[in-house]
């Protein structure tokens, strides 16, 4: 089914950055302790620079919904 979906770039992009942000929280959550030790300095950058990874995710998600109708919601 998934196999049906992924043809375009924007949606094998989108496949790829949920893939990415998916690893990046799995990594958060081993290193919790870690990231409590970072400075308050430290943890806005990387809050930030987490907001803007989610956010432009977001943004190939509502283009591919217009463009493509894929709604993975759907899929449940």
């Amino acid at each position: 089914m998934l196999a049906d979906y992924l043809i375009a770039p924007s949606l094998n992009a989108l496949f790829v950055t949920g893939l990415i942000l998916l690893s990046i929280i799995i990594l958060m959550v081993k290193n919790y302790s870690l990231l409590m030790r970072l400075n308050y300095y430290q943890k806005i950058i990387l809050l930030s620079s987490l907001s803007i990874a989610f956010a432009t995710h977001g943004l190939v998600h509502l283009g591919v919904e217009q463009r493509y109708n894929f709604n993975p919601y759907k899929w449940f």
